[in-house]
């Protein structure tokens, strides 16, 4: 199973660390190096944009081929707050050694994610780093979002309803334990959470992925709940979902079914907040068809 909360332990590399569960895998097909790895080629583009880009790729071992996930990000300069952000935490400047301490930050408080295989940077300017995260691919778990989109009937009928019951009350559980813990995804929505095979009760295990962007300021408390609940919410759209089922999150969520005054002041903001997301989301559409029609 490639996901879990377990603790890792780290190997040290030139440029990179490697969880030491992997260190013989990459040995064997010669990529326990920083070049080899940030510029491999052999697999199959995912994404690719400016600053970044995700690649699949496939390693034998054994009998067995294993799939991974490789993001690299290009050697844009790293910003001054970033940079002071940096220092003052302790944590790489580079995106790609930053996500997998994030990662390895969640692990420590017992929170299941994506199996972090390794990450490297190098600087290679003033400011300006090469890096990279790979990570063990996440089957047989699936986003909540591929869920909702791609198979809408398991949250569907008298057995639908239950399943997806017990996925929100679950998602919002997992919200509370990383807040409690003082983390904030700042990606928190039905994207990024992942949703495993249901077990003999039918409960589903849940994992996150994608730690590129966290929040710590733990005097942030009140608005990382807005946000989450905003984000989660909107990401859970009708006709699936309804006002009860957001209702349910929120109260899964506070572990409480009390709605007073500050509750229904909590439920208004977040209404409001989710409102700027649906405006903000329509206008990068709008500027994406632009750009696709010049």
């Amino acid at each position: 199973m490639s996901i879990s909360a377990e603790k890792i332990v780290i190997e040290q590399r030139p440029h990179m660390v490697v969880n030491q569960d992997y260190v013989s895998i990459l040995e064997n097909c010669g990529l326990l190096d920083f070049d080899r790895l940030y510029h491999f080629q052999n697999g199959t583009t995912v994404k690719q944009i400016q600053d970044r880009g995700v690649l699949r790729m496939e390693i034998r071992t054994g009998d067995l081929n294993r799939h991974f996930y490789l993001k690299r990000h290009v050697a844009a300069r790293i910003g001054f707050w970033d940079m002071l952000g940096s220092f003052c935490s302790g944590k790489s400047p580079s995106p790609g050694r930053f996500e997998f301490e994030n990662i390895r930050d969640f692990r420590d408080k017992g929170i299941p994610t994506v199996v972090p295989v390794a990450a490297g940077e190098r600087e290679i300017g003033c400011g300006r780093y090469e890096s990279f995260l790979l990570t063990e691919s996440f089957e047989p778990y699936i986003s909540f979002e591929e869920i909702i989109y791609k198979h809408p009937e398991r949250l569907q009928g008298t057995e639908g309803a239950r399943r997806k019951a017990m996925l929100i009350k679950a998602i919002a559980r997992l919200a509370r334990q990383m807040h409690d813990a003082g983390f904030n995804h700042r990606d928190f929505n039905a994207t990024h959470v992942l949703v495993g095979p249901e077990d003999e009760n039918g409960n589903s295990p849940l994992a996150l992925f994608d730690f590129q962007r966290m929040d710590r300021k733990k005097w942030l408390r009140l608005k990382w709940f807005i946000k989450i609940m905003a984000e989660l919410s909107y990401t859970m759209p009708a006709p699936l979902f309804n006002d009860r089922d957001r209702l349910l999150l929120f109260q899964s969520y506070k572990d409480s079914s009390r709605i007073g005054i500050l509750e229904r002041l909590q439920l208004k903001w977040i209404r409001m907040k989710m409102k700027r997301i649906g405006k903000h989301t329509d206008n990068i559409m709008k500027n994406r068809k632009q750009i696709h029609h010049v």
